[in-house]
């Protein structure tokens, strides 16, 4: 069975490939290739008068005209490491290599937004093949309230096979969000990351406990 060797310098690389990441974000076609788009929304007009061939006309609005936030990768969450302090005794290692997103706009003042994340499952000295997964965060700020406005917490999945190496991602739902400009990147700050750099591995599940049921008490009147 082969292992990916680690590097001596991998906290160094790893930060350098993290500050790249900001400029990796682009459209979701690069992760995951995008359905076929609907035919454009139309509205009636408000003039009585226009005849009837002339009232259905398209919404001003595209998604080509909404500046979408870019994609940021929270401090501390570009990879999720699992294993002891030194590269000799790394199990395996998650890490995001490649990020995007898209918004889109919705009546009533909303947008939608989806977000995509893709990166490699490496297997360190002390890993071996099998089935992993990790726990990975979304979360879109409202810079006017000062507010999370959505946070979510994703699990990603990969298969190791005896290279050592499989990639993974994911895209979300579609997250609808307040519109008031079309300048989203300025009311809405986007972060992706492994949630504390913490991952469970679905390899080995650990045996469940068992543990003795409370005895039921009645409240007192």
């Amino acid at each position: 069975m082969k292992s990916l060797a680690f590097p001596r310098a991998l906290p160094l690389a790893l930060a350098i490939s993290t500050a790249s990441l900001l400029s990796a974000c682009g459209a979701l076609d690069s992760i995951m290739p995008a359905p076929p788009r609907p035919a454009p929304e139309s509205i009636p007009t408000s003039d009585p008068n226009t005849p009837n061939s002339e009232k259905a006309v398209v919404l001003p609005l595209s998604a080509s005209e909404l500046q979408c936030p870019p994609v940021e990768i929270d401090e501390g969450g570009a990879a999720a490491r699992v294993g002891g302090p030194d590269n000799a005794s790394v199990r395996y290692q998650f890490a995001i290599s490649q990020t995007a997103r898209e918004c889109a706009p919705l009546p009533n003042n909303q947008f939608s937004l989806k977000v995509g994340v893709s990166g490699h499952l490496l297997i360190g000295p002390t890993g071996k093949a099998g089935a992993y997964s990790a726990p990975l965060r979304v979360t879109v700020h409202d810079e006017n309230t000062k507010k999370d406005a959505f946070t979510k917490v994703y699990k990603v999945e990969a298969s190791v096979p005896d290279n050592g190496d499989a990639p993974f991602s994911i895209v979300t739902e579609p997250i609808v969000l307040p519109m008031v400009r079309t300048e989203l990147a300025d009311d809405y700050t986007l972060t992706v990351g492994f949630d504390n750099g913490k991952a469970a591995t679905s390899a080995s599940p650990r045996p469940k406990k068992s543990h003795p049921k409370p005895k039921k008490t009645e409240a007192p009147n």
